[in-house]
């Protein structure tokens, strides 16, 4: 193993880099800078190391394959892993912001530092708690398993190619989003349906009752009642997705080969 020139170091970057810039949890403003997130970038090449830089290996990578279209190719393959991996999150932020609209206090928003963007209040405790579990259930091993099996569906250099078959995945990955975000919050979109018929009716028989000034406080107490007996099972639906999602992942780059 050698290596003939540094731009065959700097190519192995590419495919995680794309990983690294889509996926939230792994962006430089997650993990507090870009020196971290190359490093550990690095950490995450190194056992590709052997395949990509031995002679004799199938995935041999040689200098003269690095353009721009390798360079394209490998950043697009990285993007469609940090994409893919990244909808649970993305769907969750969708859920806590549909909450909190209806609640009345989507005005209330501060800066996610999982995503890097402004988020409502439900969507930071959402996200913050499935990224919990993401890495206590092993999703980031699972992630690190893709990227590595992406190197055998997709060799470097071999090329890429975005079929109508690729199309409809992503169209897939696309319902799955919409689908986990209006899932995780039916229940606590459906008791504040139903507080504001309650408040309706009690208007009728008590007008002088300000109950715009009450809605907001009922509605709060009663997501968090409802969150509190339905998150396990909200969660538990949001971790069957994330490894259907997975699994639709494999499926996605496999369609991507020539």
């Amino acid at each position: 193993m050698w290596i003939d020139s540094p731009l065959q170091i700097s190519a192995m970057f590419l495919r995680p880099l794309g990983m690294f810039v889509m996926f939230p949890l792994l962006s430089s403003k997650s993990l507090g800078g870009a020196f971290v997130r190359n490093a550990l970038i690095l950490a995450c090449i190194l056992p590709t190391v052997p395949a990509l830089l031995t002679p004799d290996s199938p995935l041999h990578l040689e200098a003269h394959q690095i353009d721009a279209s390798f360079i394209v190719q490998e950043m697009m393959i990285g993007l469609v892993i940090g994409f893919v991996a990244a909808i649970p999150f993305w769907a969750l932020d969708s859920a806590g912001f549909l909450i909190d609209t209806i609640r009345g206090s989507s005005l209330s928003s501060v800066i996610n530092p999982s995503l890097g963007e402004a988020a409502s209040i439900f969507g930071i405790l959402f996200t913050q708690l499935f990224m919990t579990l993401f890495f206590f259930n092993g999703g980031f091993n699972q992630l690190l398993e893709t990227l590595y099996h992406s190197y055998q569906q997709l060799p470097p250099g071999a090329g890429i190619t975005f079929d109508k078959a690729w199309l409809d995945l992503l169209l897939v990955q696309w319902e799955m989003l919409c689908g986990l975000a209006v899932n995780f919050a039916l229940p606590a979109v459906a008791i504040m349906l139903l507080v504001d018929m309650a408040l309706g009716l009690i208007n009728r028989s008590a007008q002088q009752l300000n109950v715009f000034f009450l809605a907001m406080p009922l509605k709060s107490v009663a997501v968090l009642f409802v969150l509190m007996i339905s998150l396990w099972a909200s969660v538990d639906v949001i971790t069957r997705g994330q490894q259907g999602i997975f699994m639709a992942l494999g499926q996605m780059l496999q369609s991507m080969a020539p």
